[in-house]
C-alpha cells in the first residue's frame, strides 16, 4: 500500500499544464519592455525635452531683455536728472558763460564758476570728460526764447534749454527730454 501513497505523492508534486503556461506568460511579461515601447518613450521624451528648452530659452531671453531695458532707463534717467539739474544753475545768459555750439555739445559755467561740459563720445555720455551714462545714442540741445517758440541766435537771447538724450534700448531708441529754464536767466 505503501506505493500507492507514493504514486499519489508523485501525482500531486505534478506540473499542471494549465498552471505551467500561466506562469511562463507571467515570465515573459516580467522580463522588461519591448524595443517599440523604448522607442515611443525616447521620442516622447526628446519632444517634451525640446519643448521645454525652447520655454526657458524664451524666458531667459525675456529676463536677459528686461535687465538691459532697466539698465538703459537708470543710465538714461541720470544723465537727463543731472544735465537738467546742472543746467539750472547757468551762471549767466552771456556768451562768456554759454556756449551753444554745435548743437549736439553744451559748454557753461556754474554759479561757483566751475566750466561745464557735456558731450556724446560715441555711446557714452561725457561730464567733462568723465563718462557719466553708457547707453546713450543721441544728444541734442536747443535754445529757445522767452516766447517760448523761437530759436536764440546767441546766448544772450536764451530763455530755455531744451535737452534731449536717446537712449539705445535693445536695438531701438528711446527718448529722453527736459526743458529748463536756468535760474539766473
Amino acid at each position: 500500500m505503501k506505493k500507492p501513497q507514493l504514486h499519489n505523492a508523485l501525482a500531486a508534486k505534478a506540473i499542471d499544464p494549465i498552471k505551467s503556461n500561466t506562469r511562463l506568460s507571467n515570465q515573459k511579461n516580467r522580463r522588461g519592455f519591448t524595443l517599440v515601447e523604448l522607442l515611443i518613450v525616447i521620442v516622447i521624451t526628446g519632444i517634451l525635452a525640446a519643448l521645454g528648452s525652447k520655454m526657458l530659452a524664451s524666458g531667459f531671453t525675456a529676463y536677459v531683455t528686461a535687465r538691459d531695458l532697466g539698465k538703459a532707463d537708470w543710465q538714461g534717467l541720470i544723465a537727463i536728472e543731472r544735465l537738467s539739474r546742472e543746467l539750472r544753475t547757468i551762471r549767466s545768459a552771456t556768451n562768456s558763460d554759454l556756449s551753444m555750439n554745435p548743437s549736439t555739445r553744451i559748454t557753461f559755467v556754474d554759479n561757483d564758476g566751475n566750466s561745464i561740459s557735456y558731450t556724446l563720445s560715441g555711446t557714452t555720455l561725457m561730464r567733462n570728460s568723465e563718462p557719466l551714462a553708457d547707453g546713450i545714442s543721441g544728444l541734442s540741445f536747443n535754445y529757445i526764447q522767452n516766447d517760448g517758440k523761437t530759436t536764440a541766435a546767441n546766448a544772450v537771447q536764451v530763455a530755455y534749454i531744451s535737452a534731449n538724450v536717446t537712449v539705445l534700448r535693445s536695438g531701438a531708441g528711446q527718448l529722453l527730454r527736459t526743458s529748463i529754464h536756468p535760474r539766473n536767466f
